[in-house]
């Protein structure tokens, strides 16, 4: 007989499950530990208990309808109990999220987890769309910016790993080279938040935030995968990452792949793209006090622009405008990808250090970019393959900040940036090499005065240019050019409480904000845009006033109501005037824009009603609107998104056969006509207004090791023909029609 010995198995360990913002206890969570293959649900105190319990290593995982996936590891060595929150406000694309205790601005808007997951096939641009107050300004299907209360392009800003992303930004048709899946959380931040980045952001900035690696000795991972049928594109990303008690790492990579787009009537030709991204994180603990970062981001991809925007000629540039299908219209799909198309790369190394202090934190962070953009039109004689557009930038930025305990911060900042053309196109450039040069200081301080809590910022930037661009005429020269800025910024808000579950804030900004390269000294065609584009060297400083008023409450027990009122004066803002006049040049036939300076006012409203039916179901809509005019001349201002709305129905069940957590949703889009517009700020009268209707099924199978988060999603599903007002191919092509969607989301 072999000798055996018997392991005591009488620990416990138990828990509660919260709410992570209003620590509301949560019932019917499921509680899954996988070394004893066993699960338990939560009761009505949000309590759970695994009795007779042997001494070891678990790993327990935290699964709600509607909440992203939890995974804890533990050491069971006595009697052990635990306390666990989840992000239960993220089961809908925006949370009216009402609690005594609020931890950020009521106005940053958040995109959770959970939507990532379900969303990886889709653009930063594209994302942020679903929130209140945002829009996207595209051109085409995968090139977009943000528009957040009216204002993107040069007056956003996107931080990517605490650094503002630098990058070939001229215009509608570039997208930041930021992949969206790197990211944990994405938020848009407005307040005293946004006096710590530098640059030219007048509006809020949209931040990803990398997610905190759980403390787990073991190697774990996460595989995201979808697929989608309009554009018979699929995307997948693969996470891996450890956390050890001194150190954590991360390594991720990001592939997306789609062929041409199409309407209900007609495929869009060279609409395609590939996209292959990677990312790393290491994080690194020597003491309680000092702890350090490394991150790296690789963005690469090539877009295909639709071909019936680039023409050859006046007289099918005009026909193109009005005829209801573009030219070069094929009737077979492809994956190819020709001129005019644009290929991108661009790389992120950051490194930050943190020592803790007696009254607060000192961090010293530093960050390298690196990005290439080619751009390629139709050319003659076989040289399509020769890029009309090829900018090489370098980017160094390097920050000292100071966060002491009583909520005051205080930086210094320097950013240097070098950008020039490489001489492989064999024509004039669209931009002139430059270097600039910035040095800022900023400080904000938050205060609580009994019920009201006040938040300050004031911030100056130093900015300095050196510039040099051929001339337009024969024989050609060099010009040199200086601009030299001083930035102000100055902000000031305060929230107050108006009873329990009701907040209010009030908030005044002023800003400054210089002309961009594009907007001084552009020429030539911008391809991606399918116009040629023209700048002002003589355009001042735009400096810009904004004023909001925003109300948070709960109606009797069920109603959350969310409303923002908000208005941006501007003394000399800077915008793209369509010239009412087309050039031909020997790469074909295009609209004229101008670069041009105004005084003009924009006001509008954000509002959001959620009303929570029982316990499965949750009604949402979401209304904005924007009022923009130019007040020199009064006359409106163009790709102002114009009302729209979202709304949602959504049911939930925790539970059903092989399934858990499944969440039923149909949504329905509306964007109205643009009426306010006049003809000679656009080349086309605005297009009709539209209602679009989603439809999503999800939920986790059990059926399957690991058990996989499955969701299936028909999106335009009436199959309706429209063109969105802030869609630049809208002149050419209908938007995409019906897309059927399935997604996989597995962790191990």
């Amino acid at each position: 007989m072999l000798p055996a010995t018997a392991q005591t198995c009488l620990y416990t360990f138990e828990g509660r499950v919260l709410d992570a913002h209003d620590e509301s206890s949560m019932e019917e969570v499921r509680v899954y530990v996988q070394e004893l293959n066993k699960e338990v649900w939560t009761d009505a105190n949000g309590q759970f208990t695994f009795a007779h319990s042997c001494p070891g290593e678990y790993h327990i995982v935290f699964q709600h309808v509607g909440c992203p996936l939890k995974r804890l590891h533990l050491q069971v060595e006595k009697d052990t109990t635990i306390l666990v929150f989840l992000e239960h406000h993220q089961n809908m694309l925006h949370e009216v999220d009402v609690h005594d205790h609020h931890e950020e601005a009521i106005d940053d808007q958040r995109i959770g987890k959970l939507i990532l997951d379900e969303n990886i096939q889709k653009s930063l641009a594209a994302a942020t769309g679903l929130l209140p107050g945002v829009s996207t300004l595209s051109n085409g299907t995968d090139i977009g910016l943000p528009i957040v209360q009216g204002l993107s392009g040069n007056r956003m800003a996107i931080v990517n790993n605490g650094f503002v992303h630098m990058g070939q930004q001229w215009g509608a048709d570039h997208s930041p080279e930021v992949d969206l899946n790197t990211a944990g959380e994405v938020v848009i931040v407005s307040g005293s938040g946004t006096i710590r980045y530098p640059g030219s952001h007048m509006g809020g900035i949209v931040v990803l935030k990398p997610k905190t690696i759980a403390l787990d000795p073991h190697l774990h991972g996460k595989v995201r995968t979808t697929a989608q049928w309009n554009g018979r594109g699929a995307a997948t990303n693969l996470q891996l990452f450890k956390g050890m008690e001194n150190y954590q790492w991360r390594l991720g990579s990001t592939v997306k792949r789609s062929g041409d787009r199409s309407t209900p009537d007609y495929y869009l030709n060279n609409t395609g793209s590939q996209q292959n991204h990677f990312n790393a994180e290491y994080y690194r603990q020597w003491s309680s006090r000092l702890e350090g970062q490394l991150f790296y981001n690789y963005f690469g991809a090539d877009f295909g622009i639709l071909r019936g925007s680039h023409i050859g000629n006046l007289t099918d540039l005009q026909s193109a405008i009005n005829r209801p299908e573009p030219f070069y219209t094929d009737v077979t799909f492809s994956y190819a990808i020709d001129a005019p198309r644009q290929k991108v790369n661009h790389h992120q190394l950051k490194s930050a250090l943190t020592l803790k202090v007696a009254n607060g934190k000192i961090e010293w962070n530093t960050a390298i970019q690196r990005n290439q953009r080619r751009e390629y039109d139709i050319r003659r004689s076989g040289r399509s393959d020769k890029p009309a557009l090829s900018l090489l930038q370098y980017n160094l930025q390097n920050e000292f900040v100071w966060l002491a305990s009583n909520k005051l911060e205080v930086g210094y900042q320097f950013s240097g940036k070098n950008n020039w053309n490489l001489p492989e196109t064999g024509i004039l450039p669209l931009l002139p090499n430059f270097t600039s040069f910035t040095n800022g200081v900023y400080a904000s301080k938050k205060t609580s005065l009994e019920t009201v809590t006040l938040e300050t910022g004031l911030r100056y930037d130093f900015l300095m240019r050196n510039v040099a661009r051929l001339t337009q005429t024969q024989p050609r020269a060099i010009e040199r050019f200086e601009n030299v800025y001083h930035n102000f910024a100055l902000l000031g808000r305060g929230t107050l409480p108006l009873a329990k579950k009701w907040q209010f804030l009030g908030e005044i900004a002023v800003k400054q904000r210089a002309p961009e390269i594009n907007e001084l000294y552009s020429f030539g065609l911008h391809q991606g845009v399918s116009g040629i584009e023209e700048g002002s060297i003589d355009l001042n400083q735009e400096r810009g006033i904004k004023a909001s008023a925003h109300l948070r409450g709960l109606l009797g027990d069920r109603l959350h109501v969310d409303m923002n009122g908000y208005s941006h004066l501007f003394d000399g803002y800077i915008y793209l005037q369509p010239a009412q006049e087309y050039r031909l040049t020997i790469r074909g036939a295009f609209p004229v824009f101008t670069y041009r300076q105004c005084d003009a006012i924009l006001y509008g409203s954000d509002a959001t009603f959620k009303y929570t039916i029982g316990d499965r179901w949750k009604i949402e809509s979401t209304w904005s609107y924007v009022y923009a005019l130019n007040r020199s001349e009064n006359l409106p201002l163009n790709f102002i998104p114009p009302l729209n709305s979202l709304n949602v129905v959504q049911y939930e069940i925790a539970e059903w056969k092989q399934w858990r957590n499944i969440s039923v949703s149909i949504n329905h889009q509306f964007s109205a006509k643009q009426w306010n517009w006049d003809p000679s700020m656009d080349l086309a009268p605005p297009p009709a207004s539209y209602h679009l209707f989603n439809f999503y099924l999800g939920g986790t199978f059990k059926g399957i090791k690991n058990e996989p988060k499955l969701r299936l999603g028909i999106e335009n599903l009436t199959n309706t023909r429209y063109r969105n007002y802030l869609d630049r191919q809208r002149y050419f092509a209908n938007a995409i029609g019906r897309n059927f969607i399935l997604s996989w989301v597995q962790y191990f």
